[in-house]
């Protein structure tokens, strides 16, 4: 069997699985490089580690980010992990070492901030506006990707018990709370919304919104703040204040929860946002020994 032939038997698998779209192009866009450089009618039991190890070789000398290596060599890893145990290769995958991404540092939106991001929406008309702080409202208080904002139906929604049904990847459905600002901004979005339509979000012309679009609006709406702005911040914003909420309420935090309300579908995901959090949590807590000492005051002239 060709290696092209196992990866299109891999990407049905895949299919099979019920993976969305956007995960499947992924793997055609992060693996194929590989069956390019191997050549796409060489067997697949002849792949050696040496083949491998090559090709890893000349994406680790690309002008890329560490992120990108990163993600074409994890993409491969689970492809020829696959192949491994379908059709036996003599290559061991476990031994391909996906690099470190560099660390993301979670920024935690103040109360201030917060108003001045919200401050800063603008557009056309009161009810893109309103559309707007509504879309930022959710992805940070009830931690949704843009697709699952663009997806939400009004009937998805139930206003009265504050929580929303939200189509998360692989079409996975989960409720998450919805807070009591988003919830006046969407009652008064669909009061100023000219356009009929089972899905919530739509255009200026009343077509459904997109997920370009979103990106596109709080991309406009960062260029006039002095901090850094983006849909996946506001997210992060959620699952960390989660965090810190639940330690400073019970003294832990119910990291499967958390899971389950962010749509992760393994608890690696989840868990950095843990992190994130006792790091905040300890530069928070931290009690100054100096602040303490009233000689070292007297000695410094201050106090």
């Amino acid at each position: 069997m060709t290696i092209q032939q196992a990866f299109e038997n891999f990407i049905l698998s895949r299919k099979l699985s019920d993976l969305s779209e956007k995960t499947i192009s992924a793997y055609t866009q992060f693996v194929r490089p590989f069956l390019l450089y191997v050549g796409l009618e060489k067997s697949i039991d002849t792949i050696t580690q040496t083949d491998i190890n090559k090709y890893i070789g000349s994406v680790i000398d690309k002008p890329l980010s560490r992120s990108s290596k990163a993600t074409y060599i994890r993409h491969l890893k689970i492809f020829l992990r696959w192949c491994e145990n379908e059709y036996k290769a003599t290559y061991k995958a476990k031994e391909i070492k996906v690099p470190k991404s560099p660390k993301r540092e979670v920024r935690i939106y103040s109360e201030d901030e917060m108003a001045m991001i919200f401050e800063s929406v603008d557009a056309e008309s009161e009810w893109l506006i309103v559309r707007n702080q509504c879309i930022i409202s959710l992805m940070y208080d009830s931690g949704l990707r843009q697709s699952e904002v663009c997806g939400i139906t009004w009937k998805n929604l139930s206003l009265e018990v504050n929580r929303i049904i939200v189509r998360g990847k692989g079409d996975k459905e989960r409720t998450v709370p919805l807070g009591e600002l988003s919830k006046q901004l969407l009652t008064r979005y669909s009061i100023l919304c000219p356009y009929k339509s089972d899905i919530v979000f739509l255009t200026r012309h009343g077509k459904p919104l997109t997920c370009n679009a979103v990106k596109l609006m709080v991309s406009r709406v960062s260029q006039d703040l002095p901090f850094d702005l983006c849909s996946h911040k506001l997210r992060h914003n959620f699952a960390t204040n989660f965090c810190i909420s639940q330690y400073d309420k019970f003294g832990h935090v119910d990291i499967y929860k958390l899971m389950y309300l962010m749509g992760h579908e393994e608890i690696e995901t989840t868990q950095r946002y843990l992190h994130f959090a006792y790091e905040v949590i300890a530069s928070r807590d931290n009690i100054s020994m100096l602040d303490k000492m009233s000689k070292v005051k007297s000695a410094c002239a201050v106090g």
